[in-house]
């Protein structure tokens, strides 16, 4: 990126909670929101979002995504947090260091995944959490509460997703990874983004169980490319990209 074009994107694409935490910054952390408006505009374009567990893996990321001139989103999930050096409070603030250290100049956007939702209490906990996470450099969220039934499911997003920024990435999710009632269906993704727009909430993104089961995959099934392609066909109306999480081997 020519560097008057670069200063003009740091001027204008680095969000506010980004700017207050490094206002002296040449990092170009971006919303996970315009990521994927990029992404739509361009057509037939995906990006990456690497779980930066440590430095050395973030490191690693910047550094093939400036490579490759490429948007890129780091992420840490809310049970990574638990044993990873990376957590949702200090993640981007090691993407801003790092940024700055080697000189990256393409976008990168910041991800919570898998804020997960399983009880009341951890309901409680996010009203407080996710407002701080944001304070903090995140700047897109998953609200994972596919743990639940449907109906709770949905009543958790309208819950939480106005603690969300306009400005900000927001992904939901249906259909629990490695749940024991099945893979996703076009009806169960209908019901919850019909049922936030009804809200007035509009995700980026939607993640499904389509056969992907985050780890060692021992079934050989594998991610169920049809069943994707059916869901988002049903959902083509609604506006809403796919969030496809990986199967290892």
């Amino acid at each position: 990126m020519a560097h008057a074009q670069f200063d003009k994107a740091l001027a204008m694409g680095r969000p506010p909670n980004i700017t207050a935490l490094f206002p002296n910054s040449r990092a170009l952390i971006v919303s996970g929101k315009v990521v994927d408006q990029a992404m739509l505009r361009k057509g037939g374009a995906i990006s990456i979002a690497a779980n930066g567990r440590n430095i050395f893996i973030i490191m690693g990321a910047l550094k093939a995504a400036q490579r490759a001139n490429s948007a890129l989103i780091i992420e840490i999930a809310k049970s990574e947090g638990t044993y990873c050096p990376t957590n949702f409070f200090n993640i981007a603030r090691r993407v801003d260091a790092l940024c700055n250290e080697m000189s990256v100049t393409v976008p990168v956007a910041v991800h919570a995944d898998h804020y997960g939702i399983k009880s009341q209490a951890d309901l409680d906990t996010a009203r407080v959490e996710i407002p701080a996470m944001f304070d903090q450099g995140i700047t897109s969220i998953a609200i994972d509460a596919s743990h639940l039934p449907d109906d709770d499911n949905l009543k958790a997003n309208i819950d939480l997703a106005p603690l969300v920024p306009a400005w900000a990435g927001y992904e939901t999710e249906v259909g629990e990874i490695k749940g024991k009632l099945g893979l996703s269906t076009p009806e169960e993704a209908l019901f919850l983004i019909k049922g936030l727009n009804a809200y007035g909430l509009h995700p980026d993104w939607i993640a499904l169980n389509n056969g992907t089961t985050h780890g060692i995959e021992a079934s050989g099934q594998g991610i169920q490319v049809d069943l994707t392609r059916d869901i988002h066909t049903a959902l083509k109306p609604y506006g809403v990209s796919g969030a496809q999480h990986g199967t290892s081997s």
